[in-house]
């Protein structure tokens, strides 16, 4: 089940010509940011961020494989990653600058692949909500998450989805990630491809700055977030653990607090590893 319809107003994104399943929003003088979006949703949750964000920063968004404006693009974790790879090449082309990406959730699975796949393209990764390992008991809880989708049907299992997400989301939230539209399919798709990676080997070849975030109140998804610092460091990368108030869908459920996370954390790793974010031609 899909929202369709076209951008709304005053939202800032806009898809980027050429390039099939980007948004960008700001101007190409801002500060290059990409941002990758959680399960089932679409690159539109990030249009309550956007505002806020713009004009300091130039931000580009995808969909991911089989979400969004590729919902019909079957998902697996190395088409999600060149998917990334296409806002990054974006980001990168506008600003003269390597981009720090931002995933939450799902998006920060993928954000962090990403730069274990291309850890000179992009400054540094913030992954929020993406320090447990799927092939654990994570990856239980959402197997049968799925199997339970599977079982309603995707329309039916949409339909609940709305009127739960109504109920917990601001209303600028709500309005953004039903602009792009719901694509329960996707949740299983994603959840039979994550389970079987094991993504404290991805964070180990993670060799650029990766900073995570995690909610107090996220039990599930801190499961091992101390693996996942080590992991990094162990390879050579430089990383941190921060803990902020709120959930595990932060992101959605106050995008002012999020917007806020990302701004401090673009501060925090700017400040400690200036050099990964300066213009390509002037690095040494």
């Amino acid at each position: 089940m899909r929202a369709e319809g076209p951008v709304g107003p005053g939202t800032g994104l806009t898809p980027a010509a050429g390039r099939p399943g980007i948004w960008t929003a700001g101007p190409d003088e801002g500060v290059p940011l990409v941002l990758v979006h959680g399960i089932r949703v679409s690159a539109r949750m990030w249009d309550p961020h956007t505002r806020r964000l713009a004009p300091r920063f130039r931000i580009t968004a995808p969909d991911l494989p089989g979400h969004g404006t590729q919902h019909d693009r079957p998902f697996s974790l190395e088409e999600a990653v060149a998917q990334v790879g296409l806002a990054v090449e974006e980001a990168a082309l506008a600003t003269g600058r390597p981009p720090l990406v931002v995933g939450a959730s799902l998006g920060g699975y993928v954000a962090l692949a990403y730069g274990a796949a291309h850890p000179d393209r992009a400054a540094a990764v913030l992954v929020q909500g993406a320090t447990a390992r799927p092939d654990r008991l994570t990856g239980w809880v959402y197997r049968t998450a799925a199997r339970a989708i599977w079982g309603l049907g995707p329309a039916r299992a949409a339909r609940l989805n709305d009127r739960a997400l109504k109920r917990r989301l601001p209303r600028e939230s709500y309005q953004a990630i039903m602009g792009g539209g719901l694509t329960m399919h996707a949740f299983v798709e994603v959840v039979e491809d994550l389970t079987r990676r094991d993504f404290l080997n991805v964070a180990a070849r993670a060799r650029l700055p990766v900073l995570f975030v995690n909610g107090r109140g996220d039990r599930l998804f801190r499961a091992q977030e101390r693996e996942f610092v080590a992991a990094v460091r162990s390879g050579g990368g430089y990383s941190r653990l921060f803990h902020v108030n709120g959930p595990h869908d932060m992101s959605i459920s106050d995008p002012a607090a999020f917007t806020r996370i990302v701004e401090r954390g673009h501060a925090l790793l700017s400040e400690a590893r200036p050099e990964a974010f300066a213009p390509r031609d002037e690095r040494t």
